[in-house]
């Protein structure tokens, strides 16, 4: 009996071990920079462009990979997260088993998430909002087919305006979360997934609370590794008045 069970075990072990049928592995790297750390790195009014490749986020793109930012133009205190199930219903992100490994570790600074995944699904994966002193996601940079880009997140029109980083007020997309309908509705109509790549920013109606990111990738045919840099700032409205020395 005891080698029938460990045969049985020996099986199931065997079978969890094999990847799903047409089963391929993915990767997405972020980093959270401050602004200034990302403008450190850009040398001319075009490579502010929207869409834009260029040697200065190549040069950016190898400096994060071998360590060399400093770690202070880094904000270790938000990391990238898979969706709750209920988030990940409501934006129709496949079913994977993510293994998430955080930045900050020696001289790595992306957070990492990898899972197996099938050619033709999306799957979606969030960093939080909190209350953080450096608020608002003002820039991002983001590669998936092809070099990384430089992409401006802003609010489309009411129309059959799409764009690659588009940006929502956080309570309107958890209006639609909830209703399960996010990505069916005004938010994945509004998302260019072009280059397999996208960023949806939610706007935090609470100026002492951070914005909410979801990055939203769509799976390659072959094995691929995507790649997210956000740039935070402190937000405008949070920035305390200079005190004027009155003259008596």
């Amino acid at each position: 009996m005891r080698r029938v069970l460990a045969g049985a075990v020996a099986a199931l072990l065997g079978l969890a071990a094999v990847p799903p049928a047409g089963a391929v592995e993915y990767r997405l790297q972020v980093v959270n920079l401050f602004e200034t750390a990302f403008a450190a790195f850009l040398l001319a009014p075009r490579d502010l462009a929207q869409g834009a490749a260029s040697p200065a986020l190549d040069r950016l793109d190898r400096s994060v990979d071998e360590g060399a930012v400093p770690k202070g133009g880094v904000l270790f205190d938000r990391h990238l997260l898979p969706p709750s199930p209920e988030v990940a219903r409501a934006y129709r992100s496949a079913e994977v088993v993510p293994a998430v490994t955080d930045g900050g570790e020696n001289r790595a600074l992306w957070d990492e998430v990898r899972w197996e995944g099938h050619p033709g699904e999306h799957s979606v994966w969030v960093v939080p909002a909190g209350a953080r002193w450096t608020q608002e996601l003002y820039r991002v940079a983001l590669r998936g087919r092809g070099p990384l880009r430089y992409f401006q997140p802003y609010v489309p029109a009411w129309s059959a305006d799409r764009a690659v980083a588009v940006a929502f007020p956080l309570n309107f997309l958890w209006f639609h979360e909830e209703r399960g309908g996010a990505w069916d509705g005004p938010i994945g109509r509004r998302v260019d997934l072009g280059t397999d790549i996208g960023a949806v920013v939610g706007v935090n109606t609470n100026p002492t609370f951070s914005d909410q990111v979801y990055v939203v990738v769509r799976h390659a045919e072959e094995p691929t590794t995507y790649q997210a840099v956000l740039v935070w700032r402190q937000r405008v409205t949070d920035r305390e008045a200079p005190r004027i020395r009155r003259m008596h």
